[in-house]
Order: structure tokens, then C-alpha cells, then sequence
């Protein structure tokens, strides 16, 4: 929820008279940090001796602070004497992870959770000069204990994952800790009440052109009485029909608790938001004001969109706004410090996202910042949002209801985002996971059931969404990299949606030099115990799988180990990608890669490196996943010289128009040679997929073979292209 107020810096210098409420300052600045790890320390009253300037909003290890556990905020302000009737609330964007809050010697409140705004009525507490202090603990947990498998906070890929510093298992594992108060404060004042949240949802029993808006305010008052709310919704991004509407109502006081207002906004004919090349992403602005005999009291403002979405039964398909959609995703974590994540770094990785030809985004394990929905939003860039649950966690009764109460909390804020059309449950929880018993000798088969079971129900609440009530292993099709071939990738899906998929490649050698040292860049042997990895391993790369389990070949230097893995990852990617995309609907509905970008100086699956410079394995994507797809199925396994061999040609068109008298066009080399050419007109019609020739060739030699296929439209246009290379007399898994 946004302010509609400028906002204004609190100096520390008295302002001149009463402000004219409602009102927020931003608190944004250089406030005073102190290591409160010693329980003996008080910080609220210590003196300034060992204090140092820390920059809030931010994570403390992006903004040059390397620590572990729990660290003391102080900030001054000033502010001019308010009438009685001021409410005065402290509203936090997000502190990692526990917060407790002192204002002016009286401790207001504790908060749990790393991801969520949560607002603290500071209206008996607040004098002329303000003493604020903030005690932010972001616990180290205890290997030996608790971390990995039975986590006591829920921070998702922030507190583990392979991506992170150190790698998911190292003792390594939590470092570079993402404590802070990372997201914006502020401080709100408003007459006699404040809203605390709008939360709408879209109401579709009248049909797609006649909406409502569901809407629940949440608001605190000082005292009861009669008022009125006014809802307006206004068009954000393009130019149309205001929606408005007065409610008279009955406000009750609060005591602090927040209550509930619950109205509907009639809005016939409003526009839809549509995903990205599907039609516009229609954005309303909605301002809801509380006002009663002596004028306005608060307001407040939030964005949303109006869209319909729907699974339908035996794998048929998701609808947008009642027209099925086939969903090419990838896996997207954007940083594991948020705070450096700004609207302008997402909109660049969504440009990134949607120039590879995907229409979605899994954000992976984790909830980010408030600014990669916003942007999504504004781009047509659907989400699958998962809640921050990533393999184990403390299996008691206490955790599954904070994780509820959170889970809530994330549905409640964030659920305004159109483009969030998924919730996702648990990733990969504990009971799901039977490879966990050869790690953890405390893993049993029902470990976390209940804690899945409860989140998934929490997410249910929201009827507006399609709700995965977790991510299972059997969706994780990691053929090729930890187990199988990239020709098992070939063979029938088990599954309609498949949430990951992917292999690691090294990022191009300017990058990689900036990770990897000279001295380590070069280990002595490819065993993944050769002490020359640790460095590399550190950085999340896994020897054992790239030269023992996918055999790439290393080659004799860096470039040629750098061009090997990129090969094998655009190779695993294209050929996962296409093989499931011709399965369209028989299983398949949803395609996730894993994943997208690199979030650090890291060598993982990113088809893109964490400067933001794409591998080989973006551009076979980008290929793979084309809205009008020529695709080419390789039947033989092993092509050898003087032997037919066979692929399948494929024309796949996962857009809402069809492709009317196109002309596919195939040719077949080896060498200068022709082994096969030919062409064929037909009419691809909308939202589908169809075999569209075989052809069987006879290689003469071991040279490659080369397989182009096009697609031309009715006016000689190229609309799609593919290629496949292939090695005669090459044994490959």
C-alpha cells in the first residue's frame, strides 16, 4: 500500500508548526548501529562510545556490515506538538527478522518475519524529540542442532539453498546473513484514524464484464463513531472509466487491534489485465479514504488489476480471463540481500525474462521486495509465488501456526498484485523427500507434513488464485544433471506442471575472473574432493556432477571448460523445454526452468550470470520456448554412418491467433551435402501442437549433421526457426 502524500524528510530540527494530517515522513537515512549479540547490552540507554553510521533501508551485509545475530538501530527525530486527536503510527516495509521496537525508553512491540509491512501505533509514546531504537536479530542457527533440517525461521533460499553463499549443506552455509531493515520506515500521522492495509480481490459472479472489487480495510481509531469510507478506483497506466463509491460506517475504537471494513465497488465493463502479448496489463489505482463530520481522517492507496484465473480439471489447461494460456517459466531469485533490488534492476531482469520468449516467473522459496511485483504488474509478467519454506523446519506445533500466521500475512499484502496468478506451498518439504534420509539420520517419512498441510490451507483462503499446495520432488525434473540423461528429458512427463529443470554452466571468463582467483582458477585434477574446488565450491559450483555424473568434458583450459558446460546446459535446456512443450496438455500445463539469474558472484544453473550477461543456455531457451515453436524431436538415439536415422518435425503455437496458410519449410546437411529438404502448407491453428513430418536420413561419415526447420507465414515472413546439430558415431547418454 502507498501513501498518497509526499513524502517528506523528518530532520532533526523542530518543524515551525503543526502539519496538516494525514501525512507520512520517511524516516531513510544514516541511522546509528551497535552489536547487541551481549544480552548484558542495552541499547536503548547506552552511550554513543562504539556506535558506527549504518545507511537504513538496506540489508547490513550489502551495506558493508559483515554480522551474525542481533544488532541495535537508534534514530532521533523531532517533530512539532499535534493536536489530541493525532494518531501517530511507525509503519516498517521489512526487517529481517526479528524486530523489537522502542520509542522514547517504551518497548511497543516484537515482530516476526523478514518479508511483511507491519505498523506500530506509536500515538502515546510520540514527544517533540524522538529517541527510536530497533533491536533487529537475524540468529545464526546451529548447525549442530537445528540448521539445516530443522530451521526456526522462516526465510526460505535466505537462510538456504544452493544459490546462497557457502552452498545449502556447508558449514559455510549462512553466511553473508541478510539481517536489516532492509525495506523503507516511516512515520504516519493521520486525525483520529489510520488505515492500516487495503486488501482487494476481484468478484466474477456477475461475469468478466461485470466485476466488483472486494475490498477489506483495516484501520485502528482512537475512538468509535459514525464515518464514511470512500472507495475510488481510477485507471494507473492507460486512460478510461473512474469507478467510485461512498459506504457509511461505523467505526469501532480499537485499543490497537485493527478492525475490518468490508464493502464492494461495482466496476461494469472495467478493463481486464491481460499477461504480456495477450493483451494490456490493465492497472487500477485504488484510494480509500475514511472521513466524518470535521473532514478527512486517512487515507490510503494501492494498485491492483482485474483478472480471472483458473485451473481447469485433467490437466486441460489454466485460464486467463477465460482463454487458456500454456505458461513457459523460470525460476527467478533477484538477490539474496533485497535491499539492492530497486525497481529499475527488476524491470532489466524482466526485460531479460520476456526477450527469452517466457511469460512467468517462479519466485523461488522466497517473498521479495514490494518493487518486483509492482514492476511485474506494469509488464504482463504472470508470478508463481511461493511462500519462504525451503526443505526442513522445526516440526513443532508452535512453528506450522507462526508459519500460518505468516503465510496469512503474505497472501493479505501481496495478493493486490494481479500478476501473481499462483501461490505456491512448502518447497520440497521434508516428507516429500526421501533422498533426505541419506543425509540426515533424524529424517523420518511424516517430518513437516503438518506444517505443509496448514500452509497450503492458509493460501486456500484465497479463492482468486491457483493454489499448489507444495512443491514436490516429482515435479523437480532433474534428469541429466542429478540423476538420468538428457535423453530420459525426451520421455513422457509424470507430472502436469513442472516446477524446475535445468544444469549448471560457467558464466563467460570477464565474469568468472571476477569470482574465482587467479590461483585457484585452474584446480589440479576433476575430482570433486581436489582441495582446488573449495574456492569454486564455495561459489556453489558442483565438480561432481558436471565431470563424473554429466561427463563435460573439462578441455585444457578455461575457455574450453567454460564452452563445454554452457554447450551441455543449452543443450539440456532446449532439449527439456521443447520435449515438454510438444506434450502440451498431454500432460504438461505449466514449464519452469531453474533457473534464471545468478543472484551473486555464484557458478549455478543461472542461464544468465550475476552480471547479468546471458550463457549459451538463455539463447536456447529463447529459442526453445518461441510463441511459434518449429520443433524438432530427435527419435534415433544414436546416429551412426551409414544407418538411418529419424526426427520428428513439429510446429507448436502456443498464441491466441492462428499462423493461416504458413509454409514449413526443413532441410537436412551434412557436410555441404543434402541428406533431406522439403516443405509443406498447412494452417497452425490457435493454442495447439501437431506432428508434422518424419524424416529418416542416412548420414555417410562422422561429420555433423545439421537440421534446420523454419516456419514462414502466408507473405514469406520467417515466424519461427530451430536447428538441431547431431554427431554420427558419438555415444551419447
Amino acid at each position: 500500500m502507498v501513501r498518497n502524500i509526499m513524502l517528506l524528510l523528518v530532520a532533526l530540527v523542530p518543524l515551525a508548526r503543526a502539519t496538516t494530517v494525514p501525512v507520512t515522513w520517511s524516516l531513510a537515512g544514516q541511522w546509528q548501529v551497535h552489536d547487541a549479540n551481549d544480552s548484558a547490552f542495552d541499547g536503548t540507554t547506552a552511550s554513543t562510545a562504539g556506535w558506527r553510521a549504518l545507511k537504513v533501508p538496506a540489508n547490513w551485509y550489502s551495506a558493508g556490515y559483515d554480522h551474525q545475530g542481533a544488532l541495535m538501530y537508534r534514530h532521533a527525530f523531532t517533530l512539532p506538538a499535534q493536536p489530541a486527536d493525532t494518531m501517530a503510527t511507525l509503519v516498517f516495509d521489512g526487517v529481517d527478522y526479528f524486530a523489537d521496537v522502542t520509542l522514547n525508553g517504551q518497548a511497543l512491540t516484537r515482530h516476526e518475519g523478514y518479508f511483511q509491512r507491519f505498523a506500530v501505533d506509536v500515538t502515546k509514546s510520540l514527544r517533540r524529540h524522538n529517541k527510536l531504537a530497533v533491536k533487529v536479530d537475524s540468529p545464526f542457527e546451529d548447525p549442530k542442532k537445528i540448521w539445516p533440517l530443522h530451521k526456526a525461521l522462516m526465510k526460505g533460499v535466505l537462510n538456504q539453498h544452493d544459490s546462497r553463499p557457502g552452498g545449502a549443506w556447508s558449514p559455510e552455509g549462512q553466511d553473508a546473513n541478510s539481517g536489516g531493515i532492509w525495506a523503507p520506515v516511516r512515520l504516519h500521522l493521520s486525525r483520529g484514524a489510520t488505515i492500516d492495509e487495503i486488501i482487494l480481490r476481484p468478484d466474477w459472479r456477475q461475469g468478466l464484464d461485470n466485476p466488483a472489487l472486494q475490498a477489506t480495510i483495516r484501520y485502528r481509531a482512537l475512538e468509535g463513531g459514525s464515518a464514511t469510507l470512500r472507495l475510488n478506483a481510477a485507471p494507473a497506466n492507460f486512460n478510461g472509466q473512474r469507478f467510485q463509491q461512498e459506504f457509511p460506517v461505523t467505526l469501532e475504537k480499537t485499543d490497537g487491534s485493527a478492525r475490518t471494513l468490508n464493502v464492494d465497488l461495482p466496476m461494469k465493463a472495467a478493463k481486464l489485465w491481460w499477461p504480456k502479448g495477450s493483451g494490456k496489463p490493465h492497472l487500477y489505482r485504488v484510494r480509500a479514504s475514511l472521513t466524518d463530520s470535521q473532514g478527512l481522517m486517512d487515507t490510503a492507496v494501492t494498485r491492483t488489476g482485474l483478472r480471472k484465473v483458473e485451473e481447469q480439471p485433467e490437466n486441460k489447461g489454466w485460464l486467463i480471463n477465460g482463454k487458456r494460456l500454456f505458461i513457459k517459466g523460470t525460476n527467478y531469485i533477484g538477490s539474496p540481500w533485497l535491499s539492492t533490488m530497486t525497481r529499475e534492476k527488476y524491470r532489466r531482469d524482466f526485460r531479460l525474462v520476456e526477450e527469452m520468449n517466457a511469460n512467468a516467473i517462479r519466485v523461488h522459496g522466497h517473498v521479495a521486495g514490494r518493487g518486483l511485483y509492482e514492476v511485474a504488474d506494469e509488464m504482463g509478467l504472470m508470478i508463481w509465488q511461493d511462500v519462504p519454506l525451503q526443505w526442513g523446519y522445526d516440526n513443532s506445533a508452535a512453528f506450522a501456526d507462526n508459519a500460518v500466521r505468516q503465510t496469512r500475512e503474505m497472501v493479505d499484502q501481496f495478493g493486490n498484485s494481479p500478476a501473481i496468478i499462483v501461490w505456491g506451498g512448502h518447497n520440497e518439504p521434508p516428507w516429500n523427500s526421501p533422498w533426505m534420509e541419506k543425509r540426515f539420520p533424524d529424517w523420518h517419512k511424516d517430518l513437516n507434513r503438518a506444517l505443509t498441510d496448514k500452509v497450503a490451507d492458509a493460501l486456500a483462503t484465497d479463492n482468486s488464485r491457483i493454489v499448489r499446495r507444495f512443491s514436490a520432488v516429482e515435479e523437480h525434473y532433474w534428469a541429466g544433471w542429478y540423476f538420468g540423461t538428457i535423453r530420459d528429458l525426451l520421455g513422457p512427463a509424470k507430472t502436469a506442471i513442472i516446477t524446475e529443470f535445468g544444469a549448471q554452466a560457467l558464466p563467460r571468463l570477464s565474469t568468472l575472473k571476477t569470482i574465482i582467483p587467479p590461483e585457484v582458477r585452474w584446480p589440479k585434477t576433476t575430482a570433486a574432493d581436489d582441495p582446488g574446488w573449495t574456492r569454486w565450491k564455495y561459489h556453489n559450483f558442483q565438480p561432481f556432477q558436471t565431470f563424473k555424473f554429466a561427463k563435460i568434458p573439462r578441455g585444457d583450459n578455461l575457455q574450453q571448460m567454460i564452452a563445454n558446460t554452457q554447450a551441455y546446459q543449452a543443450e539440456l535446456v532446449a532439449t527439456a523445454a521443447e520435449s515438454y512443450r510438444r506434450q502440451r496438455y498431454q500432460p504438461v500445463t505449466a514449464l519452469f526452468h531453474f533457473m534464471f539469474v545468478e543472484t551473486w558472484p555464484s557458478i549455478n544453473w543461472g542461464v544468465v550470470d550475476y552480471l547479468r550477461k546471458p550463457k549459451a543456455g538463455y539463447y536456447a531457451l529463447q529459442k526453445a520456448y518461441q510463441p511459434l515453436l518449429p520443433s524438432i524431436e530427435p527419435v534415433t538415439a544414436q546416429w551412426q554412418p551409414g544407418q538411418p536415422a529419424t526426427v520428428r518435425l513439429w510446429a507448436i503455437n502456443d498464441t491466441w491467433s492462428a499462423c493461416d496458410q504458413c509454409q514449413l519449410k526443413w532441410q537436412v546437411k551434412q557436410d555441404r551435402r543434402v541428406l533431406d529438404k522439403g516443405e509443406t502448407t498447412l494452417t497452425i491453428p490457435a493454442d495447439s501442437g501437431q506432428k508434422v513430418q518424419e524424416v529418416t536420413v542416412t548420414p555417410a561419415d562422422k561429420q555433423d549433421v545439421e537440421i534446420n526447420y523454419w516456419i514462414e507465414d502466408r507473405h514469406g515472413k520467417k515466424v519461427g526457426e530451430n536447428q538441431l546439430r547431431v554427431q554420427p558415431g558419438v555415444m551419447k547418454e
